[in-house]
């Protein structure tokens, strides 16, 4: 039931945030396609679109200086990849919400308090950290924003087309204060859309524990059971549950292929996001003589968001194919060897080892691997290329 309470909190938070109903019940969240809640959502995703659109007209036009330059470029590339991801998990309503049905109910029967407890524990835990990273960043550029303005230049975090770098009007002033607001809104949104990725990863690690943990009761079990004269009903009881425990691993191993389907996008585009924007960013530290502490602190407070989420998509998706590979050994101590009459007993044990042998690899679009290895490579890849560029502009 925890893990009920949990997807079903985090879809009420979507609601609010305005991408729309995601939890499998219709009308228990709240009515999405009510005529307000349909025009708020559109009224918002055109504003963030919008400015979207002017920050990538001035990155690519824009006559500004080298440092809002810089932002500008960053900026349009971050914002183009999450509004992407807000729009892929949003368009996939149907299969989320079938992804969070079967969530919930795989294995719910036996899952353990400690563990759910334990589990819900670290979701908080990643969370908390990805929002106190992404606030950190957007503190960094209003604080840098007002040290400009108190400088005699003018206050912005968001750089756009219009208002131009020369604007110092009423107009553009509260224009600029205005997309501050819609960044932090924006980021509203894509942080409860990334934490329900996050979120459906560890869940889904923590069902293969789950299960693990119900394969190592059957043996506990049987040995309380097998002693004399209760033989028969040691193993009948034994079958039963191995065979549950297999129709679950069929249904868990399944469920990768709905996560594929409804956050692959969003945990590929992470990936380019992470590497394409820290460069960018990490470029902006080396190559600027006169960067701030804030403008430092706005830039490392990003990077960091960026390479946090990172880590907890591909170091949970890492952990969900470690964990699913300790079935096995699971299995086959289940206690089949004390029952000599039972080879139909034998044969499952030893088809339900050899599809647990098999390695679960998340993956997004079936190709890009999602694991410790993609990580580091990430991370390793990220830092060539700024050292070749920054060699580069030595």
């Amino acid at each position: 039931m925890k893990n009920r309470y949990i997807l079903k909190n985090l879809c009420r938070k979507i609601y609010l945030a305005g991408a729309g109903d995601f939890w499998y019940e219709e009308g228990v969240i709240g009515n999405d396609k009510s005529f307000l809640y349909v025009m708020i959502c559109y009224a918002l995703f055109f504003i963030y679109v919008s400015m979207t659109i002017l920050e990538i007209i001035a990155a690519v036009f824009a006559d500004l200086p080298k440092d809002e330059k810089s932002d500008s470029v960053t900026f349009a590339v971050s914002h183009t990849i999450v509004m992407i991801k807000i729009f892929s998990v949003m368009s996939n309503r149907k299969l989320v919400k079938e992804l969070n049905y079967k969530m919930v109910g795989i294995c719910e029967a036996y899952e353990v308090e400690k563990t759910v407890a334990e589990n819900y524990k670290i979701m908080k835990m990643n969370v908390y950290a990805y929002v106190t990273a992404v606030y950190g960043s957007c503190a960094c550029f209003v604080f840098e924003g007002i040290r400009k303005m108190q400088t005699g230049s003018h206050f912005i975090t968001v750089v756009t087309y219009w208002p131009f770098y020369e604007d110092d009007s009423l107009t553009a002033v509260l224009f600029r204060f205005f997309t501050t607001w819609v960044l932090c809104v924006l980021m509203v949104t894509m942080i409860a859309i990334d934490s329900f990725v996050m979120v459906t990863l560890i869940m889904y690690k923590y069902k293969f524990i789950t299960l693990r943990i119900y394969l190592e009761n059957l043996r506990v079990d049987f040995d309380k059971n097998n002693y004399g004269g209760n033989e028969e009903f040691a193993a009948n009881k034994l079958q039963t549950g191995l065979i549950e425990g297999i129709v679950m691993h069929r249904d868990l191993l399944r469920l990768s292929k709905d996560i594929d389907r409804s956050f692959g996008t969003v945990m590929a585009l992470q990936v380019c996001q992470s590497s394409g924007s820290a460069v960018s960013l990490l470029l902006q530290i080396a190559l600027s003589s006169d960067l701030t502490f804030v403008a430092g602190m706005k830039i490392i407070f990003f990077v960091a968001a960026l390479f946090f989420l990172l880590a907890l998509f591909l170091c949970n998706a890492g952990e969900i194919t470690y964990q699913a590979s300790l079935l096995s050994d699971s299995i086959f101590y289940c206690g089949w060897h004390a029952c000599p009459m039972r080879r139909n007993l034998r044969r499952l044990v030893l088809m339900a080892c050899a599809s647990a042998q098999r390695p679960l690899v998340m993956k997004a679009f079936k190709m890009l691997q999602l694991t410790y290895g993609t990580f580091l490579t990430v991370v390793r890849s990220t830092y060539s290329v700024f050292a070749l560029f920054y060699a580069q502009n030595e």
